[in-house]
């Protein structure tokens, strides 16, 4: 498949960030947004360690992972150029994109709460010409032309996601020829010149989307379990079942960066799995509601359907994230905790099953994801996830008090599983160009 794209080559780039000015004056971008950036293999710049530099900006990938995934379809291809194009007109700032882009070229700008990104200097392209970043490269290390596109490429700075980026790379046999140090020599310094990668995903930073999954998950189980009959529903389970569904709805709207443009997220369901996951959860509250008025037992069914949708969706999100642990499921699944909050309520002998399951795979996640490092906090953490989330639970269980201590039990349940989520935001990360370089 021959397009137009860029060419690359490792051996000629210096990193003189040429490229990045370029981009900046073409642009128009405000620092520190960068469309383009230089990243190197040798950040700490240690003597006799070697160089090897990648300047990187949007590929324009034929298969785009951006444009898939964007609830509010903000992404387009243009059909002149191939580019894809972001319209920050249409943006809601979930940073979803940020996620799903391996090559870390959708960049969130705070001040505007939308997403920025390299549009391939379309207008010059439409007029005859080429890239600014590319006129401006003084060593040719980066220029344009007609290239042959592959699904990936075995180089530094490029995953094994198959996207089909719109680059052609050379000189990467320079990376095999830069020497290594023996790093044990410097016992004293040692931890200063390993490489340091920055997590793009952070639990602190992600507090919004940790209260709205959990309490998805939460609602979701509690209501198949416990609303089945409408004439036994009792008020103040109602009243804070719809607390805890407005302030489920309240996190997903925080977490944009322009909540009033939410409105939009449903657009893209043919092909978005966070688009799903809003039209879910909006179906999933609305029949919550005409249920708890009407009592009609088909909205029931209806709602319990919509609720394994929701959750399904929920989980597809992640699917386009690196993780840091080699299991297929873990412990914070959403299926998996309604999955035990339901059969805890109706079923507790079998509860104890998915309980354990539940241990176990927490525990697993632990020993893949903490193996070089387990901090004070992990252990505290994992102390009261266990304790409170699983144990207490258990206890009542075996003690036969389910129905007695209900609200002790789903609180504990609920702390439970909000420990088990913040800690899995810990442990993903999405794909980027500074893991491979």
């Amino acid at each position: 498949m021959m397009e137009k794209g860029f060419i690359f080559d490792y051996s000629k780039c210096v990193a003189c960030h040429s490229c990045v000015v370029a981009c900046y004056n073409q642009n128009h971008t405000s620092p520190p947004i960068s469309w383009r950036q230089v990243i190197s293999g040798n950040t700490s710049k240690i003597p006799l360690k070697g160089f090897i530099n990648l300047s990187m900006a949007c590929y324009h990938c034929v298969d785009a992972p951006c444009l898939s995934n964007c609830p509010t379809i903000a992404y387009s291809r243009d059909e002149i150029t191939g580019a894809v194009i972001h319209n920050g007109n249409t943006c809601i700032g979930c940073r979803y994109c940020t996620w799903a882009c391996p090559y870390d070229a959708p960049k969130y700008n705070p001040n505007k709460g939308v997403i920025e990104k390299c549009n391939f200097c379309v207008d010059l392209l439409k007029e005859g010409g080429i890239p600014a970043c590319t006129q401006a490269c003084p060593t040719g290390a980066l220029s344009f032309g007609s290239i042959e596109i592959e699904p990936t490429h075995d180089a530094p700075g490029f995953p094994e996601k198959q996207t089909y980026p719109k680059i052609s790379i050379s000189g990467e046999s320079v990376y095999q020829n830069i020497p290594e140090m023996d790093l044990n020599l410097y016992d004293q310094h040692h931890t200063y010149y390993l490489q340091k990668v920055k997590s793009n995903i952070k639990a602190k930073e992600e507090f919004p989307l940790i209260i709205f999954t959990t309490l998805v998950a939460f609602l979701s189980g509690w209501f198949t379990a416990s609303f089945s009959k409408p004439d036994a529903i009792k008020w103040t389970d109602a009243v804070i079942f719809i607390i805890g569904l407005t302030l489920a709805g309240v996190s997903s709207l925080l977490h944009l960066g322009k909540p009033f443009r939410a409105y939009r997220s449903i657009l893209h369901v043919k092909s978005s799995w966070l688009s799903r996951e809003i039209l879910f959860f909006s179906l999933f509250s609305t029949f919550s509601i005409a249920y708890m008025v009407t009592h009609i037992k088909v909205i029931y069914w209806t709602i319990v359907l919509i609720s394994v949708a929701l959750l399904i969706s929920i989980e597809m999100i992640y699917s386009v994230v690196k993780r840091r642990y080699s299991a297929p499921f873990h412990s914070a699944n959403v299926v998996l905790t309604y999955m035990a909050l339901v059969s805890i309520l109706i079923l507790p002998t079998v509860s104890v099953t998915f309980l354990v399951i539940k241990a176990i795979l927490y525990f697993i996640r632990h020993a893949n994801a903490h193996q070089d490092i387990i901090s004070n906090k992990t252990v505290l953490a994992a102390f009261f996830r266990i304790i409170i989330g699983i144990g207490v639970p258990l206890t009542v269980i075996l003690l036969g008090k389910v129905s007695v201590d209900i609200y002790i039990l789903l609180s504990s349940i609920l702390i439970g599983e909000f420990i088990d989520r913040f800690e899995y935001y810990n442990d993903i990360d999405t794909f980027s160009p500074h893991q491979t370089i």
